[in-house]
């Protein structure tokens, strides 16, 4: 019934239920009167190598910074259709930064991830001059998104040794642990991997990682419940502890709506990422 209101309400948006698809006819449901945007800034030569700047109105110096890294198999998506999680966030008091990255098959699958860590190291020199704190960046992602967040979390050989990692990694229904790969286009996307765990991101976990929040809905059955479970195990035998929360009735497209105000009913995903955002001490 829930998908039947959603479909009925955006006739356009059926094609969600396949996967991250476009959702920007969301952002037509917020308003921008609460935020400030700075539009494609340049973390690198390539077009997609651009990330937008959102800054509350009422932003407090030193504020907390959200990177949010959208999804789409790794194949496809833009930074304008997301326009509802820059909403969401600023609502909330935090510097938001929505970054573009190249994607599949322009580029190879390692690209996609430095470009994930390209964007964190701008936000991380930048993000000051914006009145957030580079000292308490935390990085978000959807689906393939929160594949690369993840990486980033849990890789800390992507940056340079005098960056800051993230102080917090949250992840709304990542894979984090799906071998063997049974979808033959990414197949395709992690092809070249001779040794295919080096792109899954429990492979890096170590203790001393950003600290962990992991959302997932119960009835996803896109990226599978089991991916969280496992990333948390791996986290678990590496000394730390990263925080899941599963819920029900709630698929894959529901906890990245659930971000927008209209369909905030549909998961408390937004309100369990600011508590953890707000509790998180980093190191």
């Amino acid at each position: 019934m829930r998908h039947l209101f959603f479909i009925s309400f955006f006739p356009a948006i059926a094609i969600l239920l396949s996967g991250c698809s476009p959702l920007g006819m969301l952002n037509a449901t917020v308003s921008d009167d609460g935020y400030k945007t700075t539009a494609n800034q340049s973390y690198g030569p390539d077009r997609r190598q651009e990330l937008n700047v959102y800054v509350p109105n009422d932003v407090q110096d030193n504020a907390d910074v959200v990177i949010f890294y959208y999804g789409g198999r790794w194949q496809f998506g833009n930074k304008e259709q997301y326009t509802f999680v820059a909403d969401a966030f600023t609502s909330q008091g935090f510097v938001t930064v929505l970054p573009d990255y190249r994607l599949y098959p322009a580029v190879d699958w390692k690209d996609f991830i430095k470009d994930g860590a390209s964007a964190y190291q701008w936000v991380h020199n930048n993000i000051a001059k914006f009145q957030g704190n580079p000292k308490r960046i935390f990085i978000i992602g959807h689906s393939a998104g929160a594949h690369i967040a993840a990486m980033l979390s849990a890789d800390e050989s992507l940056f340079k040794q005098e960056t800051k990692r993230p102080c917090g990694f949250i992840g709304l229904a990542g894979p984090y642990d799906f071998l063997p790969i049974s979808d033959a286009d990414v197949q395709q996307v992690f092809g070249s991997a001779r040794d295919l765990r080096v792109t899954q991101p429990v492979t890096f976990v170590s203790k001393g990682d950003p600290a962990m929040l992991l959302l997932h809905g119960k009835d996803d059955t896109t990226v599978k419940p089991r991916n969280a479970t496992r990333l948390a195990k791996r986290v678990a035998q590496s000394g730390d502890k990263a925080e899941v929360k599963f819920y029900e009735d709630v698929d894959h497209i529901d906890i990245l709506i659930s971000l927008s105000s209209t369909f905030r009913g549909f998961s408390p995903a937004l309100k369990d990422s600011v508590n953890f955002i707000k509790k998180v001490e980093c190191s």
